[in-house]
C-alpha cells in the first residue's frame, strides 16, 4: 500500500485526537499536496467523531445518574413525595442535555412511570391533608358552637349572644358542606350537632324577643311620660327680663356675664344661675361653639340644664407681651404690660404684678385638670434653701412662662380658683415671668359674641318640667341702627337647637329630648324689610334623622334689627307664626318665631342673626327652639 492508503487507514483506527493527527504528520511529506488536504479533512472528521463519542458517553453516563437517583418505592410521605420530583427533575433535565445520544426512550419511559407514581402519590396526601383539615374545621366550629349554646342557657340571652350562636351555627354548617373529602359517616355527628342546635337557638331567640318587648313596653311608658311632662313644659320665651313674674319663660347671661340666668316661671323666685359644666363636652353646631351649663344640689329648686351655642371668633395676634418702660392704660403703642424687676429667690426678673380681678380670664394653668374649686400650691417640705417663692407654670394672655407666688402664711401656701374663665390666684402676691417678653398676646373676641341655646328644668320629684329657648349677646354688640335704608337681599344659614315632644293619647308615637337643626333665613331689604326661614334637616335625641321641618312666617325687620311682627296688619307687634311639617303633612299655622340680626358690618347689612321659635302639630306635638346663623 501507498503512504497515502497507510494514513487513510491509520486515521479511521484512531480512538484519539493525537493518534489521528499522528497519522497524517507521519505521511504528510510523501503525499501529493492533494492527497495532503483529502488526509487533513479525514483528521478533522475524525476528531469530531470521536469528540462526539465522548460527549454521548458523558451524557449516557449523566442519564444513568439521574435514572438511578429516582425512587418511587415509598412515596408515603410529603418529604418522600418532594425528593422523588427533585430527582425526576434531574432526569428530565437529563434526558434534555442527551442531545448526542441516539436512542432516551428508555429513560423517557422510566421518567414518565416515575410522575405517574408521584401524582398519584401526591393526591393520596392532599386528600389526606384536606381531610386533616376539614375534620379540624368541623371539630372547631363544633366547640365554639357548643360554648355559644352554654352561653344562652339559663337567663335571658343579650343580642351579641344569639349573633354568637346564630354565627357559630352557620359556621357550621359551612364546615359540613366544606367537607368534600370526609364521609357521611364522619360528618353525621356534626350534621346532627347543627340540626339540634337550632332549637335552643330558636328558644333563646324567643325568650330574647320577649324581653324586648317588656322593655319596650317599659321605655314607651317611660318616653310617654316624659313626651306628657316635656310636652306640658315646653313655652316660648314670654319676657324680656329676669324679673319674678307668674309664667315668666326667660334665660339670659348673668350680669357678669359667666353664667346663664334663667327664670322658669316662679313668680316669687329668683333667677337661677347655671354655671358651665366643663366636663361635659357639647358638639358646635356650623362653627357655633357649644356649651352645658346646669345647676343642681344645695339651695337648688330640682335641677337645671341648658345647651348654648356661641358664635366664639378665632383668636388673633396681639401687641408683644411686656416692656420695663411705660406702658399707656390702656395700652397704645408696642406692648401691652408693663414690667417691672423682681427678685425671685436671688434671681432677678421682668414680672407683672398680677391682679387677680382683672387678669383672670387670662390665666391659664394646664396643670391644673380640675374644673371647679381651688387648686392648692404650697412650699416643699423640705425646703434647706429657705426657699420663699411658689412657681408654676402656665400661660398669661396666650404667652407661657412662669407664676410665682410668695405665700401671705407660708404655712397655707397659695391657691388657684377655678372661675368660669381661666382662675383667680390667691394667698399671697403672685407675678407672672414671661418666657419671652417679645411674644405677642392672643386677642381673642370671646369678650363680644352672640348665643343661643335651650334650657329645661325638671323640679325636685320629676313630677314637672319646664322648657324655653332664648337667644343673647354677650359682652357689647352696637346693633343695628338705620338698616332702614338699606336694599336687596341677605341669606343667613347655621343651625338650631331645641326640645320637643310628641306625645299620643291613643297609642301612637311618644318621643321628647332635645334636637339640633339646620336654619336658613332670606331677608329682603326693599320697601319695607321683612324675613322668612325655615328650619329642617332635625337630628333626635336618639341621634336620628326626623322628617320634620318647621317654616318661619315672614316677619318684619324693624330699623334697628328687630325680627318681630305680622307685615299683613300695619302697626301690628304681634310675632309671626311658624308651621310645623312632619313626613310631608303640614300642621296648622301656631308657634310663634321672632330674633334680632346683629353686628353690622361695613356695608350696612348685619353679619348674623339669632332667635327663638315654637311650633306645634296639633295635639301631639309641641317644640321650642332657638337659631344662630351667619350671613353668607
Amino acid at each position: 500500500p501507498t503512504p497515502y492508503e497507510v494514513a487513510v487507514d491509520e486515521i479511521a483506527a484512531a480512538t484519539t485526537a493525537a493518534d489521528a493527527q499522528a497519522a497524517y504528520d507521519a505521511v504528510k511529506d510523501d503525499v501529493t499536496a492533494a492527497q495532503g488536504e483529502k488526509l487533513q479533512m479525514a483528521v478533522d472528521a475524525r476528531i469530531m467523531a470521536i469528540n462526539t463519542m465522548a460527549r454521548a458517553d458523558a451524557q449516557k453516563m449523566a442519564l444513568s445518574d439521574a435514572a438511578g437517583m429516582i425512587d418511587t418505592s415509598d412515596l408515603s410521605t410529603q418529604d418522600l413525595v418532594d425528593a422523588a420530583r427533585m430527582a425526576i427533575a434531574g432526569l428530565r433535565q437529563a434526558i434534555a442535555d442527551a442531545v448526542d445520544v441516539a436512542d432516551t426512550s428508555m429513560y423517557q419511559s422510566q421518567l414518565d412511570t416515575a410522575v405517574m407514581a408521584v401524582d398519584e402519590a401526591q393526591g393520596g396526601i392532599d386528600t389526606d391533608t384536606r381531610r386533616t383539615n376539614q375534620m379540624a374545621a368541623l371539630e372547631g366550629a363544633s366547640g365554639t358552637l357548643q360554648a355559644a349554646l352554654t352561653a344562652l342557657s339559663g337567663s335571658t340571652p343579650t343580642q351579641e349572644q344569639l349573633d354568637a350562636a346564630n354565627a357559630a351555627l352557620a359556621a357550621l354548617n359551612t364546615a359540613i358542606a366544606d367537607g368534600a373529602d370526609l364521609t357521611d359517616d364522619e360528618k353525621a355527628p356534626y350534621q346532627h350537632e347543627a340540626d339540634n342546635a337550632a332549637a335552643p337557638i330558636n328558644t333563646a331567640q324567643m325568650a330574647f324577643d320577649d324581653a324586648e318587648d317588656e322593655n319596650e313596653k317599659t321605655r314607651n311608658a317611660a318616653m310617654a311620660a316624659t313626651a306628657a311632662k316635656l310636652y306640658a313644659g315646653i313655652s316660648a320665651p314670654t319676657a324680656t327680663d329676669a324679673t319674678p313674674e307668674a309664667d315668666i319663660r326667660f334665660a339670659a347671661y348673668n350680669d357678669d356675664e359667666d353664667a346663664i340666668s334663667v327664670q322658669n316661671g316662679v313668680a316669687t323666685a329668683d333667677a337661677q344661675e347655671l354655671s358651665e359644666d366643663k366636663k361635659t363636652a357639647v358638639a358646635g353646631l356650623h362653627g357655633w361653639e357649644g356649651k352645658q351649663y346646669t345647676a343642681s344640689g344645695m339651695g337648688v329648686s330640682g335641677t337645671y340644664e341648658a345647651r348654648v351655642y356661641s358664635n366664639v371668633g378665632e383668636p388673633t395676634q396681639g401687641k408683644k407681651f411686656g416692656s420695663d418702660a411705660a406702658v399707656a392704660d390702656p395700652p397704645t403703642g408696642d406692648y401691652q404690660y408693663q414690667l417691672d424687676a423682681a427678685d425671685r429667690d436671688g434671681n432677678t426678673n421682668k414680672a407683672l404684678t398680677i391682679v387677680p380681678a382683672t387678669h383672670a380670664a387670662r390665666i391659664s394653668l394646664p396643670g391644673v385638670t380640675r374644673t371647679a374649686g381651688t387648686e392648692t400650691f404650697k412650699l416643699p417640705e423640705q425646703n434647706p434653701g429657705g426657699q420663699q417663692f411658689i412657681p408654676v407654670s402656665g400661660m398669661l394672655h396666650g404667652v407661657s412662662g412662669t407664676f410665682s407666688c410668695q405665700p401671705t402664711t407660708p404655712a397655707d401656701g397659695c391657691t388657684a380658683a377655678v372661675a368660669a374663665r381661666g382662675f383667680t390666684l390667691g394667698g399671697g402676691t403672685w407675678l407672672f415671668i414671661p418666657s419671652n417678653p417679645e411674644a405677642r398676646v392672643t386677642e381673642s373676641p370671646d369678650a363680644n359674641y352672640a348665643s343661643y341655646g335651650w334650657w329645661l328644668h325638671k323640679s325636685e320629684d320629676g313630677k314637672t318640667y319646664t322648657a324655653s329657648a332664648f337667644h343673647d349677646y354677650r359682652g357689647t354688640d352696637a346693633g343695628a341702627v338705620g338698616i332702614a335704608d338699606l336694599r336687596g337681599s341677605a341669606t343667613y344659614e347655621g343651625g338650631a337647637a331645641g326640645k320637643y315632644a310628641l306625645r299620643s293619647l291613643t297609642g301612637g308615637t311618644n318621643d321628647a329630648g332635645h334636637f339640633t337643626a339646620d336654619v336658613e333665613l332670606t331677608a329682603t331689604f326693599a320697601a319695607d324689610h321683612m324675613i322668612s326661614g325655615t328650619i329642617d334637616n332635625f337630628v333626635g335625641a336618639d341621634n336620628e334623622m326626623r322628617d320634620w321641618s318647621v317654616a318661619l312666617g315672614k316677619s318684619v325687620i324693624a330699623d334697628t334689627g328687630g325680627i318681630a311682627g305680622d307685615p299683613e296688619t300695619a302697626g301690628n307687634t304681634d310675632l309671626q307664626m311658624t308651621t310645623w311639617t312632619i313626613g310631608g303633612t303640614a300642621a296648622a299655622a301656631g308657634g310663634e318665631w321672632s330674633g334680632e340680626l346683629r353686628e353690622q358690618g361695613s356695608d350696612g347689612v348685619p353679619a348674623i342673626a339669632t332667635g327663638t321659635f315654637s311650633a306645634t302639630y296639633g295635639l301631639d306635638g309641641n317644640m321650642v327652639g332657638a337659631f344662630g346663623a351667619n350671613k353668607q
